[in-house]
């Protein structure tokens, strides 16, 4: 007779089924929304399962920050028929994405190279109005250059403020935002002083970012958090700060610092659903990309953006065909 358990982090409608025999590794799940459906299949077909949250994986009271959001055990005995399921369920997933123009409305296809020249602007420009991106992401003097290409069109104009540190002063950044919307740019990755966190003043940090959100409500403002130098625990506390500002995004990193993960996305989603996030650094392939948006991400920003949407092209278009 099974026994139930309820699962730490899944929701009071989701039970935890304890395998009486031996438990196998079917797959580690991205975001909660995914270990719902899996979990959900499973109970459909009555396959014992148990599945082991992340999120709430503690060691002397910290959170232990792993990769995914929790592992899905089977019976031995049904790992057969649990994994044509799982393939099933993949394929629905990737499915949500399998297109690569829904794909290009997802990504800020950026160029923030320090030594990236006015060729190399043109050629990415090119590629952002070739796959249709949602925004070319670039450095703050390519702005008046880029401004005239994409005026008009479905692709957005993004730059950065205060990059890549965020140690400028609130003045300083303020002036620098209206500057460069002054000069065509219609979203702004704004970074945050972690200086100011560090000091205890993290609601000084919260409002400077805020203040440019306010002085240009034309612009959406993303704000760059730093997600892997601060770690989950403050990672959080600050994305729940910027829930009532006038911010559209909270964006993991600039790059600079450490990679977008899955658990990032979904700690910033947990704790200010009311804004979007933006995944950003280290995203170079389709797969990582599909993963990020599975958990819940509206935006990834990726120098890698063109190639990504190449790659999805190849293998969307080669799977149509067999």
């Amino acid at each position: 007779m099974d026994k139930r358990a309820r699962v730490p982090g899944i929701g009071p409608r989701r039970a935890q089924i304890i395998v009486p025999g031996v438990a196998v590794l079917l797959r580690v799940l991205e975001s909660r929304c995914q270990a719902d459906l899996w979990c959900q299949a499973l109970d459909v077909e009555g396959i014992p399962h148990r599945l082991r949250s992340y999120q709430d994986t503690a060691y002397d009271g910290l959170f232990v920050s792993q990769k995914g959001f929790a592992a899905l055990y089977v019976e031995e005995g049904d790992l057969a028929r649990a994994r044509d399921l799982d393939q099933g369920l993949m394929g629905q997933t990737v499915a949500r994405f399998q297109d690569p123009a829904l794909l290009a409305r997802h990504l800020d296809h950026t160029l923030l190279d320090p030594a990236a020249s006015q060729a190399d602007l043109e050629r990415h420009l090119q590629e952002c109005l070739e796959m249709k991106a949602a925004a070319a992401c670039i450095c703050p003097w390519m702005v008046p250059l880029a401004a005239p290409v994409l005026a008009g069109g479905a692709v957005a104009l993004c730059t950065v403020v205060g990059f890549p540190t965020g140690s400028h002063t609130a003045g300083a950044k303020l002036q620098e935002a209206q500057e460069l919307a002054g000069l065509g740019a219609t979203e702004l990755d704004v970074v945050i002083n972690r200086g100011l966190m560090a000091s205890g003043r993290a609601g000084q940090a919260v409002e400077e970012v805020a203040a440019i959100a306010m002085a240009l409500p034309a612009c959406q403002v993303k704000v760059i958090l730093e997600c892997a130098a601060l770690g989950p625990e403050a990672a959080q506390d600050l994305a729940r700060r910027f829930v009532n500002s006038p911010v559209a995004y909270l964006k993991t990193g600039s790059g600079y610092f450490g990679a977008a993960t899955v658990s990032d996305v979904q700690i910033l989603q947990a704790a200010a659903p009311g804004l979007k996030v933006k995944a950003a650094g280290g995203i170079r392939g389709l797969e990582q990309a599909l993963a990020l948006l599975g958990a819940g991400a509206a935006r990834l920003g990726t120098s890698g953006g063109h190639a990504i949407w190449l790659e999805a092209r190849r293998l969307w278009s080669e799977s149509k065909t067999l």
